[in-house]
Formats: C-alpha cells, structure tokens, sequence
C-alpha cells in the first residue's frame, strides 16, 4: 500500500510536465562513464565544488547523481525549464539548419553559459560556479539525447505522439493509456521489444521527488554496472571529435529527423503509434551509444575546465 502510494505521488508529479531529460539513470550513465575519464586533480576539484553546492542546497550529491539536480530542482522552480533543449526546425534532410543558440534560452545557451561561468568570462548573480558544473553535468547528457533536439510543429519533442505499446514494470501506472515518443526515447538505451511491446531490459528505481537524492543513490550500484558495459562496448576511441553544442545538437538533430520521426510507422485510428520490432532496436542502438559519447565529452571538459583550478577547502 504505501509503495502504491509512492508511485501515485511520483505519477502526479511527473505528469504535471513534459519530460524533457534522460530519465535519472541515463543521466547517471552520462556522469558515471564522466567520471570514469576525470583525472586525479579533477576529480579532487569536483569533489570540493560538490561539497560546497551540497552545503547550499542542503543536500549530499555525488558528481554521479548530481547529474539529475536540473531535473529535480523542478518541484521547487521553473527558472530551468527551457534550458533542457532547443527547437531546431523539423525541416528536410540535407537542409542548412540554423546556428540554433540564437533563440534563448536552450540547451546550446544553457551549456555555453555554464561554460564561461566556469571559465570566468561571465557572472551571473543567481549562479555560481558550483552550480554551473552541476548543471554542466545535466546538459552535456540531454543535447545528446536525439528528441532534445528535434521535433514537429506543435508536438513538444514528441511528447504528444502516443505510443500504444510503451511497457515499464514500475512506470505503467504513469501512462495507463500509453505512453509517448519522447518517453521512449528518455529510456531507449535500456528499451527492448519483447511480447510485442517496448519494455526495459532493466528497470531504474521509482521513488518521490521529495526522496530524490535518496532515490538516486538506491541505483548507483546498477549504473556502475551498466556504464561498465557501455565502456566495453563503446570504448573511448569512438569520440573521433569533440566538437561544441551546437555540432551535438545538429548531431542529435539528425538522428531524431531521420529514426526518431523518419522511421516511426503511421499513426492507427485512434491516433497512436504502435511501435514495431525494428524502431525500438535501431533507437535503442543510437541511443546506447550516444550516452557513453556525451560522458566522453563531458569528462573531456571537466578536465580541461579543472586542469588550472586547484581544488578549494569547503566553507564552514
């Protein structure tokens, strides 16, 4: 009864918003495979500007978890919303796309601003470099995710294409009717097509957002375990470029046009979609290998940020 309750809790809030991330474990790979890349002087810095964020928020993020902050900071505000990702337009394949950091905020903004933040070629009096790096550590994870990037006129990055055969042990309950595209592709690194449905090949934890950093840590075992596989399989030598946020986004943008909305079957009657075999394999495939690729870039920029900063004493 009181689990039944939890997840009611969990479904109202969730519900109440469009899902605009990874879902926490993808995030958490993101970091974790980061983490993995951090030289000794780094992770040293990392661990100082954590202990001081973690002080101010009243908290005990690690630089694995802290990835999912941007997420749950929304119960308490919505400063952050637009930040999650950025509207380049639907348009044909081989078409020029725009610079895309012209419309703000976005994603591209929101990571170059976290970038001079860091670096000292900006200030800003709500944001502080400790928290510039949590938030670095959130969005270098969502540009990378294909949907964050792409998306039809008037469908929220897929957040109003129905799926009719989404399957989540533990999430069900959020989507009694189905669930939606960019849902999907929150969790298509994990998603497998089984008894014809998506399901998950394995499941994150469900927990309240009141308990998130509680929740959070009850997964990191999974996640050490899961970023170990996608290091074996993607090995750092698939960064062939590091490039910036706009050649992410223009990264994620192609894949979204051409699999995330090229490849999807026609709506049924009823307006949903029902998701073959082959998408749910092929997006599963883009989206595994792109979440080692935004924790390679990631530790790559944690490093070049942190190789002159010496790690700092926390206040008292």
């Amino acid at each position: 009864m009181l689990r039944r309750l939890s997840l009611l809790g969990l479904a109202t809030a969730l519900l109440a918003q469009p899902a605009r991330a990874w879902d926490p474990p993808g995030h958490m790979l993101v970091a974790q495979i980061a983490c993995d890349q951090l030289k000794p002087t780094t992770k040293a810095a990392m661990d100082a500007a954590l202990a001081r964020f973690n002080q101010k928020e009243h908290a005990s993020y690690d630089a694995v978890i802290a990835a999912c902050w941007m997420d749950d900071v929304r119960s308490r505000t919505k400063a952050y919303n637009l930040w999650h990702y950025v509207d380049l337009p639907f348009t044909a394949d081989g078409l020029p796309l725009p610079d895309g950091s012209a419309a703000m905020p976005n994603v591209i903004w929101g990571i170059q601003k976290c970038e001079d933040i860091l670096a000292g070629k900006t200030d800003d009096s709500t944001i502080d470099k400790d928290q510039a790096l949590v938030m670095l550590l959130h969005l270098v994870g969502d540009i990378h995710q294909p949907l964050h990037a792409t998306g039809r006129p008037d469908d929220a990055g897929g957040n109003k294409v129905k799926i009719a055969n989404l399957r989540d042990p533990d999430a069900d309950l959020l989507f009694s009717k189905g669930g939606n595209l960019h849902w999907f592709w929150d969790s298509a690194y994990r998603r497998v097509f089984k008894d014809g449905a998506a399901n998950v090949a394995y499941a994150g934890p469900i927990y309240p957002r009141e308990r998130a950093v509680e929740g959070h840590k009850a997964a990191e075992n999974l996640i050490r375990q899961q970023a170990t596989l996608l290091e074996q399989k993607y090995p750092r030598s698939i960064l062939t470029e590091q490039g910036d946020p706009v050649s992410w986004a223009k990264e994620s943008h192609g894949w979204g046009y051409t699999l995330g909305y090229g490849a999807l079957p026609a709506p049924s009657a009823n307006n949903q979609i029902t998701l073959p075999d082959y998408y749910v394999a092929a997006a599963h495939d883009c989206a595994e290998k792109r979440i080692p690729l935004a924790g390679y870039r990631l530790g790559t920029l944690l490093n070049e940020y942190f190789a002159s900063t010496p790690a700092a004493t926390p206040a008292r």
